[in-house]
């Protein structure tokens, strides 16, 4: 090679070395994204302050195994499971007359149990969904009511205390003039 060729490739070489890399003009880039591009979704959804899911169906099975699936689908969609419990089973007779007469033919106790699985932290677009999804899920024989929470849910968990509400009215009683004097108190 003619020392013109060597001093032209030498000049073409420092050349290239004088200009920067499209990677080095350009600077750093976030690999994810390289095909689509991200945007900040700046709306906001409402959300509902306490859900209540109750079930309530014959078979304790299938409504404990339904309890179970609520609660881990209320997981997997981002809900906070505040409280999952049992209510008292309420038991029911059911009677059977022979054909055509008054006379029983046969007494079945029919118990209804019932479920609920209480939800906080609900975004309302997320909960459609949840909704849905649980609702297909449904075994048979299971109905599911879905609400906000009120006192009343609260105070339907608890078995009443009979002896208690017996002993308080008798205190209640006690204040009564009347009631006093019968007893010979005053």
């Amino acid at each position: 090679m003619s020392s013109k060729a060597v001093s032209v490739v030498s000049r073409i070489a420092s050349q290239s070395r004088r200009f920067a890399s499209l990677r080095e003009t350009v600077g750093e880039r976030d690999p994810s994204l390289l095909y689509e591009p991200k945007f900040q979704d700046k709306r906001e959804f409402p959300e509902y302050n306490t859900i209540n899911v109750r079930i309530q169906g014959h078979d304790f099975g299938s409504l404990e195994k339904y309890q179970a699936y609520i609660h881990k689908t209320a997981k997997r969609f981002g809900f906070s499971v505040s409280d999952s419990y049992a209510v008292a089973a309420q038991t029911q007779k059911a009677i059977t007359y022979k054909p055509y007469s008054t006379v029983a033919e046969s007494e079945i106790d029919l118990s209804t149990y019932d479920r609920v699985v209480r939800l906080t932290e609900v975004s309302a677009p997320r909960f459609s969904l949840f909704s849905q999804i649980i609702r297909v899920h449904i075994p048979v024989g299971v109905t599911m009511t879905v609400k906000e929470h009120e006192k009343a849910d609260e105070d339907s968990r608890y078995i009443p205390d009979q002896l208690l509400k017996q002993k308080q009215e008798e205190l209640k009683a006690l204040d009564d003039p009347n009631v006093r004097r019968n007893l010979g108190w005053e």
